[in-house]
C-alpha cells in the first residue's frame, strides 16, 4: 500500500483511525462511540474484564466483523469499503486456532504464502526465513494436530510474518507461552514497533501489560480500558506514570504501582 495515502498524526503515519465506532447485536449494544487513533510504531493495549468487547473490537479492526455504525480507516483508507485493498495491510493473531490438523507446518505456511500471492520462486526462502525467525525449523515436517499450544502460537506468528503486515492485531499473545517464550515474544513485539509497525494487543492479564510497557515504549504505548462498551480510560503509559508521580517511580518499582493502578481500574 502506498504510504502517501496515509494521513499524519503528530508527525507519524496514522495507520489506524477509528471514529464513532458502534456495534450492536439484536438491539443490544456491545461497543459504543469508540474514537481513537494509533500511529506507526505505536502500541495500543486493550484491557477489560472478560466480555468487555476486546476480542470483538479486534475482529472489527481485522475486518472480520462489520460495525453497526462508525468508521475504521487503515492507512488512510476506509477499511470496509475497500476490503481487498486493506486486508494485506493487516496481520491478525487470535488467542488460539484450530483446524488443519493433518497439514504439516511447512504445508500450512506454503498454503498461506500462495494465498498472500508470493511468487513461486519466493515462497521457499520466505518460509525458511519465518521458520528461523520463530525458531521452529525443527517442526517443519510436524503435523499441526500434534503441536503444543506454544508451538501453534509461534506458527501463527510465522504465518503472519509471510506478508509483512503494517497493522498487527494480537489477542492474548503471551498467554499460551512459557516464561521463556513470553520474554522472547516481548522482545519480538518491541522489534515490530522499532520497524514502525502498529500493534494492538487485547489482554486481561495485568502482568502482561507490565512486560509490554518497557522503559523504551512508555511514550508510544496507549492503555485503553474497555468498560460497558466504552473506554473508561485511554492514556499513554507515560501519562499514567506522570499522574502517579507521588508514588516511587524508580524503574524497579514501576510494575508494582502500575499493576495496582490497573487492578483498581479494571476491577
Amino acid at each position: 500500500m502506498n504510504v502517501v495515502v496515509c494521513s499524519i498524526l503528530q508527525g507519524k503515519l496514522k495507520v489506524l483511525d477509528v471514529q464513532n465506532l458502534c456495534k450492536s447485536f439484536d438491539k443490544q449494544s456491545f461497543l459504543t462511540e469508540l474514537t481513537f487513533q494509533v500511529a506507526a510504531g505505536e502500541c495500543l493495549i486493550l484491557l477489560g474484564r472478560n466480555g468487555a468487547g476486546k476480542t470483538l473490537l479486534l475482529n472489527i479492526l481485522a475486518t472480520l466483523v462489520e460495525p453497526t455504525s462508525g468508521s475504521v480507516s487503515i492507512g488512510g483508507i476506509d477499511a470496509f469499503a475497500n476490503l481487498k485493498e486493506v486486508r494485506p495491510f493487516i496481520g491478525y493473531i487470535p488467542v488460539s486456532f484450530e483446524g488443519y490438523p493433518e497439514l504439516s507446518v511447512a504445508a500450512y505456511l506454503n498454503f498461506f504464502a500462495r494465498a498472500y500471492k508470493l511468487e513461486k520462486h519466493e515462497r521457499a526462502s520466505a518460509i525458511e526465513a519465518v521458520l528461523e525467525l520463530m525458531d521452529i525449523q525443527h517442526l517443519r515436517d510436524v503435523k499441526i494436530g500434534i503441536l503444543s499450544t506454544g508451538e501453534r502460537q509461534r506458527l501463527l506468528f510465522a504465518k503472519t510474518f509471510l506478508h509483512e503486515p503494517q497493522l498487527w492485531l494480537l489477542d492474548e499473545p503471551l498467554t499460551p507461552l512459557d516464561p521463556g517464550g513470553q520474554a522472547e515474544m516481548v522482545e519480538l513485539l518491541g522489534e515490530l514497533r522499532s520497524m514502525g509497525k502498529t500493534v494492538v494487543i487485547a489482554t486481561n492479564r495485568l502482568e502482561d501489560v507490565s512486560q509490554l510497557c518497557g522503559p523504551d515504549s512508555q511514550n508510544n504505548t496507549f492503555i485503553g480500558i474497555l468498560e460497558g462498551g466504552q473506554f473508561a480510560m485511554f492514556k499513554t503509559f507515560h501519562e499514567l506514570r506522570t499522574e502517579n508521580a507521588e508514588v516511587d517511580t524508580a524503574q524497579t518499582a514501576a510494575p508494582n504501582w502500575f499493576n495496582e493502578l490497573l487492578a483498581q481500574l479494571v476491577n
